[in-house]
């Protein structure tokens, strides 16, 4: 169990400002400066967050009553060490030839020892990593890669949210680039025509659920309609579609091309009595994969504008490292859910009929 001297008590993380509370929170001290912070601030930072004062000479020092925190460890028995070393482990002062802390034992060699060798091998990793992710992107006419800006952000932040094929995610950057309102997505128009399939696989899910509500909407409109549809379909086709089956199972020819005669007109008939339906079927698809189509682009550049910003609140600065641990924030809230769509699927296969069947019972 770490154990850290009063010192720290109250005073500001050098990540995020907030008061120390080393008694309930988890602390964790910089092994080359000694300043305090939540391990939260320290894994969001990679890095200790005052890395650009370090320097030979230069040591954190308290700032809340810093008289009275050293008397208070005098009173308790704590023995008053030069800062020749501190401990990263607990961050107790140690001297300058000891092995090990005092405090709590963690070995100091090995410790940081092993402490920088593991930061090495991150900014090898994060160094491999922007090398090996980022291809060179066209938009509109001029070449872009990491490091490069389109439409004010960079593009390494908005290619980690789009993900997919290189091809793919140039057209997006440059639909990102113009900002139009209104553009034309084919994939939003094509999965548009059976629901909001595309919406909630791009993690855009309040357009989705409005997109899901319309379509629900327009859906219970026609429901009655469907209904008779389905009745007079039963009474006027399926008894021909039976007996041409049997008869061709029989290979009674004869009686199977009659049937299916007397199928067609039956269907007919039955598309002349429900025009209005299957026209206001096929507008309902149509009107609203059109619309699916033309908003995607401009709700997909919200959400990605959406994202960029609230990452940036959490982890701030330019440093290689703060870039890295941005971007493993941004990979979670783009790209592709799966889930989504599927629990959509199911949800549209039952609800309708369900609500269908409280409305009757509701009206009846």
């Amino acid at each position: 169990m770490k154990v850290f001297p009063l010192r720290y008590e109250n005073e500001p993380c050098a990540g995020c400002g907030a008061a120390l509370q080393p008694a309930q929170e988890d602390i964790v001290v910089c092994p080359d400066c000694g300043a305090p912070m939540h391990r939260a601030c320290w894994q969001a930072a990679h890095q200790c967050p005052l890395q650009k004062q370090h320097d030979p000479g230069f040591r954190w020092q308290p700032t809340i009553a810093p008289a009275l925190a050293v008397e208070a460890e005098a009173a308790a028995g704590q023995p008053q060490v030069s800062s020749a070393r501190i401990c990263p482990n607990c961050g107790e002062e140690c001297a300058s030839d000891a092995a090990r802390c005092d405090n709590c034992g963690a070995d100091l060699e090995g410790f940081v020892h092993d402490l920088r060798e593991r930061l090495a091998q991150e900014q090898q990793t994060r160094e491999r990593y922007f090398n090996e992710n980022f291809p060179k992107y066209n938009v509109n006419g001029r070449e872009v890669t990491v490091g490069d800006n389109v439409a004010g952000h960079p593009v390494e932040e908005i290619a980690l949210q789009l993900r997919g094929p290189q091809r793919s995610v140039q057209r997006y950057l440059a639909q990102f680039e113009r900002a139009k309102p209104l553009g034309w997505n084919w994939a939003a128009f094509l999965l548009g025509l059976f629901g909001p399939y595309w919406f909630f696989s791009r993690k855009l899910y309040k357009p989705g659920l409005l997109f899901a509500g319309i379509w629900l909407a327009v859906s219970l409109v026609f429901m009655p309609a469907e209904t008779r549809f389905y009745d007079r379909f039963k009474e006027s086709v399926a008894p021909y579609a039976t007996q041409m089956e049997e008869a061709t199972q029989a290979k009674d020819e004869a009686a199977a091309t009659q049937a299916m005669e007397k199928t067609i007109v039956s269907m007919r008939q039955l598309g002349r009595e429900f025009r209005w339906l299957l026209v206001g079927k096929a507008a309902q698809v149509i009107v609203l994969a059109v619309g699916a189509a033309l908003c995607a682009d401009g709700l997909l550049r919200r959400r990605i504008l959406e994202n960029i910003r609230r990452v940036r609140e959490d982890v701030a600065g330019d440093e290689p490292e703060q870039r890295f641990g941005r971007h493993q924030m941004l990979l979670r809230l783009g790209g592709f859910s799966f889930f989504a769509p599927v629990l959509y699927f199911w949800a549209n296969l039952y609800l309708p009929g369900l609500l269908a069947q409280v409305l009757s019972w509701v009206t009846g």
